[in-house]
């Protein structure tokens, strides 16, 4: 996964003397300062949140209509940080044939790409300008304050409406860069992937071009094959995902079509405003980017190498206890920073180097690590719970307490998983070695604050002191804090921490933007609906068909991120789920679970090739053997989960709210 123009960064291989080399470098100086307001303006408000929450606690009086305040502010801050993100390259695309293509081709294909999420883009902001007219227009004001609506929103219009500029910009320099390529010698292998991504492309404009020369005959059509139109728009999507088509646009812009199809334009592009400006004015939405500025704010306060530090101190005494320290490590990592990749990579760094120089096989060091990443994104609080729960409506905080016994079960049983690796065989660690006297002390003493921070975090969410979004708040806060104190924020590292929540809030709110159309779509073509009842109709056992969805995901896992696979699949699953009866928030954790086996599942795992390219000189091969084991320890986690539903749901269930 990356962004558009990061393939073509590595084919330019001379200095930026071009003039659009030198506009969009400039739109990305320009654009910075615009986004940092936008984070700083973030952090501002969750320290508001923390006065409000202590105001609560300590006055029984808090900072009146403080969510309609957070609301509109985050939703102005969001697209501020949008336009930078563009100037970035920030999409997510989905690169697994792109090694496949010339440079030429995937050049080419990457432009057609952002030309697509030009066209999003552009939408996205007149419509958002038109639905600000129309509360203009209405005197729309927010509740408790009566403060006017449409000024947000056309901030917020005027913003993306910059962003769309700079995406004009960044479009044409790769049509440039793609023009300057020359050609090369394809082999056999790379002319007929070129042939087959060609033919693809032209299928997919052909299609495009009947829908725009005789709509309302596809639009008939449409109506009366929905389940084909719907398989249709899949196989578009996938087709156009393998083409480089960053997942945002392509998503956004079928949703459009397909809702126009069955509703007409004027409906389609009315539900996509809505739902759009819906999502960016729901204070719960607001938990998202603050969670990533905790993430953010943790990792640069050196809380990894401490967690590290305080594991090795728990597990050094057991054979393999540094093996055990990593997995740890991840854990605890994970508790503050909510994501596998970041997890991977960092952990990568730090406990591969101490496990080769103290001796462990390279299949056990790799195996552990690439495990361990998972815990990242299972162990609350987990960015891809955030997302599961703003798409399906669901509980945060529920989804977070339920995570919290699977996630130990994970760590439990990745420990059990070392522990016979070593014993079956005795060469893939070194003896153990006893802890220094003092060393657990100062371990624990090092690592005190980032115990309490997720410990005031999740137990402030469980004992209903306070909702997500304030824990969310807290916890943005408390790291930032965290950093400061320690002496981490020198200037450059803050504006680091600015740019990469920049980078993750620009990426993940464009994705949500196209999957909330598209979800729409979906619910228009009433295939949910279809789907449920033909299930009801084959009387097969309800755990069968979890089981048959899990098998998918775990194979959707293995090419592509958590956030892609759940961003494709809600649409169609969770009314299916809901059907049979089962709870979301249980589901939201099996989903979860699901694909992160997926991440770590040979041969195509993400983890796996994250790791690889830290681990260079490991086989891939032998990566893949040392994460066998903890594979099989991940299938026991998962049949436990889906066997057991209590693993999940008894901890929510004693949630005081």
């Amino acid at each position: 996964m990356h962004g558009a123009q990061e393939g073509i960064a590595t084919l330019a291989q001379h200095k930026v003397e071009h003039p659009l080399d030198r506009l969009q470098q400039g739109c990305a100086v320009l654009t910075r300062p615009v986004a940092f307001v936008g984070v700083i303006g973030m952090l501002v408000a969750a320290g508001a949140t923390v006065v409000d929450v202590l105001l609560r606690w300590l006055a029984n009086s808090g900072v009146m209509a403080l969510n309609e305040i957070v609301a509109l502010s985050f939703a102005v801050a969001v697209s501020a940080c949008i336009p930078s993100g563009l100037a970035q390259g920030v999409n997510l695309t989905v690169d697994l044939l792109q090694s496949s293509f010339t440079r030429r081709l995937a050049a080419w294909l990457q432009a057609a790409g952002a030309t697509l999420l030009l066209l999003f883009v552009s939408l996205l902001a007149w419509r958002i300008a038109i639905y600000a007219g129309t509360l203009a227009a209405q005197g729309s004001t927010t509740v408790i304050r009566g403060w006017p609506q449409a000024p947000f929103f056309y901030a917020a219009a005027v913003l993306l409406a910059l962003g769309a500029l700079v995406q004009g910009v960044v479009c044409a320099n790769l049509a440039r860069k793609a023009l300057a390529l020359p050609a090369e010698v394809e082999t056999s292998s790379r002319r007929a992937f070129g042939v087959a991504a060609l033919v693809a492309a032209g299928l997919v404009a052909l299609l495009v071009a009947y829908a725009l020369f005789d709509f309302a005959a596809l639009a008939r059509w449409a109506q009366a094959h929905a389940a084909t139109t719907v398989l249709i728009a899949f196989l578009v999507l996938w087709l156009s995902l393998l083409l480089l088509v960053p997942l945002a646009a392509v998503m956004g812009l079928l949703g459009i079509l397909g809702t126009a199809a069955f509703m007409g334009y004027g409906p389609a592009f009315g539900a996509f405003a809505t739902e759009a400006t819906g999502f960016m004015a729901n204070y719960q939405v607001a938990s998202l980017p603050l969670f990533l500025l905790m993430g953010s704010f943790a990792a640069v306060s050196g809380i990894s190498e401490d967690i590290y530090r305080l594991a090795q101190a728990l597990f050094g005494s057991f054979r393999g206890g540094l093996a055990m320290a990593t997995v740890g490590g991840c854990a605890g990592f994970g508790a503050v920073t909510g994501s596998s990749l970041p997890t991977v990579a960092t952990f990568g760094r730090i406990a591969l180097p101490e496990m080769r120089a103290r001796g462990y096989s390279p299949g056990l060091a790799n195996g552990c690590v690439a495990a361990g990443g998972t815990l990242g994104a299972l162990i609350p609080p987990s960015t891809p719970l955030i997302v599961f729960a703003l798409l399906t409506e669901t509980s945060i905080g529920q989804l977070f307490v339920a995570a919290i016994v699977p996630g130990l079960l994970a760590t439990l049983l990745y420990l059990l998983t070392i522990t016979a690796v070593v014993h079956l065989q005795p060469g893939a660690a070194p003896p153990a070695v006893r802890a220094r006297s003092g060393e657990l002390l100062t371990a624990l003493r090092r690592s005190g604050a980032v115990v309490v921070l997720f410990g005031i975090v999740i137990g402030g969410m469980y004992s209903g002191v306070f909702t997500s979004t304030e824990a969310a708040a807290v916890g943005a806060f408390g790291a930032f804090a965290l950093a400061l104190a320690r002496g981490k924020l020198s200037r450059d590292v803050f504006w680091s921490v600015m740019a990469e929540t920049t980078a993750s809030t620009a990426m993940i709110y464009g994705l949500i933007f196209g999957v909330l159309i598209f979800s729409f779509f979906i619910g228009a073509t009433e295939l949910p609906a279809k789907a449920t009842a033909f299930v009801s109709a084959l009387q097969v056992p309800p755990l069968a068909i979890i089981a048959m969805i899990i098998v998918i995901y775990l194979a959707f896992g293995t090419i592509m991120d958590s956030f892609t696979v759940m961003i494709i699949t809600v649409p169609i699953v969770t009314p299916l789920i809901l059907h049979m009866g089962y709870d979301m928030v249980w589901w939201g954790v099996i989903n979860l679970v699901a694909v992160e086996i997926g991440l770590v599942t040979p041969p195509f795992g993400l983890n796996l090739f994250v790791l690889k390219s830290i681990s260079q000189d490991a086989p891939l091969a032998t990566v893949y053997r040392g994460v066998l084991p903890f594979c099989a320890a991940d299938f026991v986690k998962l049949a436990l989960l889906v066997l057991f539903p209590i693993l999940s749901l008894w901890l929510p269930s004693t949630m005081f709210s």
